[in-house]
């Protein structure tokens, strides 16, 4: 899939899962603002580890979308409203790999020593603008910037998508929603199955 394909469907999918809502206008404006930067983050630094390339992480976050549709008839969970927050949740949850409002999470990497021996074909950016911030909180950030409201389920399954090793998760261990459940098991599976010689769109 060529990556302006892959984001006519990426930003029509998640507009979509705003229909009706009164930040759908506030949905569309970050596209706008931050559509061209959303478009060429990869999703890993590393050429060994899925989505180490531009367009990686809206084409992860797209089959994730799909894999958590698939896990929520495998559960036998109920779709109605749960089943545009669940979309909505997979869609967004990467969000903050982008960055901030100014400067990007990934930078492509320099140095042909690290690009060689270590397949680094990206680095995080160490800009002073650059707040630390971990990918699930700088998403949260980048929504609350631009008026995107989520529920309190679909605020969790952002905060949980990344797994549950991460020490600011482990408290939720079985208190997560089934949404959260649903996108964080997604989000492994589509990791595991995709190959490691995953180099781009057209692989």
């Amino acid at each position: 899939m060529e990556i302006e394909e892959l984001w006519n469907k990426y930003s029509s999918l998640l507009l979509s899962t705003f229909d009706g809502d009164d930040c759908h206008d506030n949905v569309k404006a970050m596209l706008d603002e931050l559509g061209e930067r959303i478009i060429f983050t990869p999703s890993a630094r590393f050429v060994h580890e899925p989505g180490c390339y531009a367009g990686g992480m809206i084409n992860i976050a797209m089959k994730t979308a799909s894999k958590a549709i698939r896990l929520m008839e495998a559960y036998d969970l109920q779709f109605g409203p749960a089943k545009r927050s669940v979309i909505k949740v997979a869609l967004l949850h990467d969000l903050g790999k982008v960055g901030d409002l100014h400067n990007d999470h990934f930078i492509v990497q320099d140095s042909d020593w690290h690009r060689e021996k270590q397949g680094a074909h990206y680095k995080l950016n160490d800009l002073e603008g650059l707040q630390k911030m971990t990918v699930s909180h700088r998403t949260q950030y980048l929504l609350q910037h631009f008026g995107v409201k989520l529920d309190q389920d679909e605020w969790l399954g952002i905060q949980l998508a990344q797994g549950f090793h991460f020490e600011e998760n482990r408290w939720y261990i079985h208190g997560e929603p089934e949404l959260a459940m649903v996108v964080q098991h997604a989000k492994h599976a589509v990791l595991r199955t995709l190959s490691i010689h995953d180099q781009g769109l057209g692989a």
